[in-house]
């Protein structure tokens, strides 16, 4: 139970947001990987998608909040131009054979795993402080995963104000769909283009504020009377459906 609140915030949080479309008649593969990424800096995701298998039979592989329609949409814009608006790469190589190509880049962006982990830090001490005999403990982080959810503001500074920064060597895959370069999309490219938004490698300082505010939250448990042990897998059930209600 000891770390199953603080992994099951960190999940809530990371599924956030992470088929092809015809319009960009990309000439090389060098050009595709310019052309869409210089658009996901801006936002274009129509350009992005063009390039990209990120537009799927059920959704997206990246920003899929951007495609719905949210009264938070504004904040969730301004999540997702934080996440890109350092981003810049540089072409090491390109191998074409026949319709697949593969192309070395160097990636650099800002490094959000610490951000993310303070945010989660953050929201465990928030816990803490419902310092209340007989608490419902199911309820009470349900309620401290919705407001987190339904409120991207308080997501946003942790972001702004990240100056971590990381460079990446990776190697990108493309295939010829339709005589279009086209992007496979693979969750280590998606991970560096969005700055490890979906990491929960933290630095050492940042797991030691959540294992400091997991301690406290245990010993305020046993001081709430809560059987943490007893309760976990109901717990997990009843949190896991909360979360499909979410993000449905």
């Amino acid at each position: 139970m000891k770390r199953m609140i603080s992994l099951s915030l960190i999940c809530a949080i990371l599924l956030m947001g992470c088929g092809s479309q015809r319009g960009f008649a990309a000439q090389t593969p060098e050009e595709t990987i310019n052309t869409a990424f210089s658009a996901l800096k801006n936002l274009d995701m129509e350009t992005f998608n063009a390039c990209t298998n990120n537009k799927t039979g059920t959704g997206y592989k990246m920003f899929s909040d951007l495609f719905l329609k949210k009264d938070n949409a504004k904040t969730r814009q301004q999540l997702a131009e934080a996440m890109v608006e350092n981003l810049s790469w540089e072409i090491n190589a390109v191998h074409e054979s026949g319709q697949t190509a593969t192309v070395d880049v160097t990636l650099h962006n800002k490094d959000f795993s610490d951000a993310i982990g303070m945010f989660v830090a953050d929201l465990i001490y928030k816990v803490n402080s419902s310092q209340q005999e007989g608490v419902d403990l199911t309820a009470l982080i349900r309620s401290t995963i919705d407001e987190a959810k339904n409120s991207p503001e308080n997501l946003l500074p942790y972001l702004q104000n990240c100056k971590n920064v990381f460079s990446a060597d990776v190697t990108i895959n493309l295939k010829k769909v339709d005589d279009y370069w086209q992007i496979q999309l693979d969750d280590t490219l998606c991970d560096n283009l969005t700055g490890h938004l979906n990491s929960a490698n933290f630095s050492k300082d940042v797991s030691a504020k959540i294992s400091a505010a997991e301690e406290l939250l245990n010993r305020n448990l046993e001081r709430w009377g809560v059987d943490a042990d007893e309760q976990a897998n109901q717990w997990v059930e009843q949190l896991e459906a909360k979360l499909e209600q979410i993000f449905k």
